[in-house]
């Protein structure tokens, strides 16, 4: 009868493990559901994550006292109330390791996992541009600013016509959208500048801009392969003296950006920004390759440009003198790569899910051994 007895305790506690263990589990699901499907910020599914967590600890505490503590040796008397039972190492370790994960995984998740999935990072890497791969490697979108109320600003003309060559220059050479994607020689890509100069705001100030948009076929198959590019404009020394009391170089200010993108669109996102150049001379600019990726927008390159300007010594495009200008001025831009290697920068957060059910696992794997040694299995020699 002792035997049978025992069985009866033995399948009873051995159901009552598997309900338990059926139960936490089903909670834990049912949670996890609801944190993915809804955000986590709605105070709704705070409030009903948090009711459900409150009623999984009570009721796994009160399982576990039953687990633990019940198990009968009399039959008369009530299977479920009966206080006297052998204790089972097996069975505290499953109770502590399922409490203490019941207890501290919630705690965790609003404490540390939610705020880490939604804290925005940047991830930077490195890379190289093969020097097959063109379509990484465009030589890119050129924007001249004038500002209209600055008098000591160019004034950019559309007679002559603007230049643009890659190679070198060549007025002879074939046009760049019609070479063959591997042309490594001189190309002209005049035809790439806008045929007028048109009204741009930007931030309250009105420019004229002037735009030498580029193409697909407008790319760099080695490193420190040109472009250049030359725009026109005249000058008046007088007017200039009148407003600011002195007269200086004829400047312009410039926007490098990437092709993919108009001049107003790389502003607005940040992928660009005006930078006021000397428009009387040379200017040689090299470009930094970044690709990145600003918040909320898709990823474009932000060229980091290192320019250095050779200034002209005279100004043969003044039209206040009295002899009158003796030919227009000109803004000659030397663009290149000094090289292919590129920085990419991406949004990202901090932890993913993958990353959060990795973490759960290794607290979980914590506290089966902090099961594993307080149910006293560790030191079980039976």
């Amino acid at each position: 009868m002792a035997t049978l007895q025992s069985d009866r305790v033995a399948i009873l506690r051995s159901h009552r493990v598997r309900w338990f263990v059926l139960g936490w589990v089903a909670w834990l699901s049912i949670a996890g559901a609801l944190v993915i499907s809804a955000a986590p910020s709605s105070r709704v599914i705070i409030a009903v994550l948090s009711g459900v967590w409150v009623m999984s600890v009570i009721g796994t505490i009160g399982v576990s006292f039953l687990l633990l503590f019940t198990s009968p040796s009399d039959s008369e008397r009530p299977l479920w109330f009966h206080l006297e039972s052998a204790y089972s190492q097996n069975l505290g370790s499953t109770v502590v390791t399922l409490l203490a994960a019941t207890l501290a995984l919630p705690f965790l998740y609003w404490t540390f996992w939610d705020p880490e999935r939604t804290r925005n990072v940047i991830i930077f890497n490195r890379d190289t541009v093969s020097q097959t791969s063109q379509a990484n490697a465009h030589f890119p979108s050129i924007t001249l600013f004038q500002r209209v109320d600055w008098t000591s600003q160019a004034n950019l003309e559309v007679d002559p016509p603007p230049k643009c060559f890659l190679g070198w220059h060549n007025e002879t050479a074939p046009d760049c959208d019609v070479t063959a994607a591997e042309y490594t020689g001189s190309c002209q890509c005049g035809n790439r500048w806008s045929d007028r100069i048109e009204n741009f705001e930007w931030q309250n100030t009105s420019y004229r801009a002037f735009t030498l948009t580029s193409s697909i076929a407008m790319a760099s198959p080695r490193p420190t392969y040109q472009m250049i590019a030359q725009a026109f404009f005249t000058y008046d020394t007088s007017k200039a003296r009148a407003d600011t009391s002195r007269v200086l170089s004829p400047s312009l200010w410039i926007a490098v950006y990437d092709p993919t993108l108009t001049v107003r669109e790389a502003l607005e996102n940040g992928y660009t920004r005006m930078v006021l150049i000397n428009a009387n001379g040379m200017a040689a600019i090299n470009l930094g390759l970044n690709y990145r990726e600003a918040l909320g927008h898709a990823p474009a390159y932000d060229y980091q440009l290192s320019i250095s300007t050779i200034p002209s010594i005279d100004l043969q495009c003044d039209t206040s003198d009295p002899r009158g200008a003796s030919g227009p001025c000109f803004l000659s831009l030397f663009v290149q790569f000094p090289s292919f290697e590129r920085q990419v920068s991406q949004q990202d957060v901090a932890m993913k899910w993958q990353d959060v059910a990795a973490d759960a696992g290794s607290w979980f794997a914590l506290f089966q051994l902090l099961g594993w040694i307080s149910s006293g299995l560790a030191w079980y020699k039976g």
